[in-house]
C-alpha cells in the first residue's frame, strides 16, 4: 500500500468515526457536534422501513392490555 491509499482509507474512518460518536467528543465546538448527529440522523433517515427493526412487542402489549381490562 502507498501513502495516498493510507491517507484515503484513514479519511474514511475518521469521516465514519466522527458521524458515529462525534456528538460525544467535548473537544469539539458545538456546531461540529451538531453536524455528527445530524449527518447520522440523515443516513439513518435513507435506511428503508421495510429494513427498520420493528417492535414485535408491541402487539403481545396491546393484547395484555385488553385482557386486563
Amino acid at each position: 500500500m502507498n501513502a495516498k491509499k493510507i491517507g484515503f482509507w484513514a479519511v474514511v474512518v475518521l469521516a465514519v468515526l466522527f458521524i458515529v460518536d462525534g456528538d460525544r467528543w467535548e473537544f469539539l465546538p458545538q456546531p461540529m457536534r451538531n453536524a455528527s448527529y445530524q449527518s447520522r440522523t440523515f443516513l439513518v433517515g435513507l435506511w428503508p422501513d421495510w429494513l427498520k427493526p420493528k417492535d414485535r412487542n408491541q402487539e403481545r402489549e396491546q393484547q395484555i392490555e385488553e385482557l386486563e381490562r
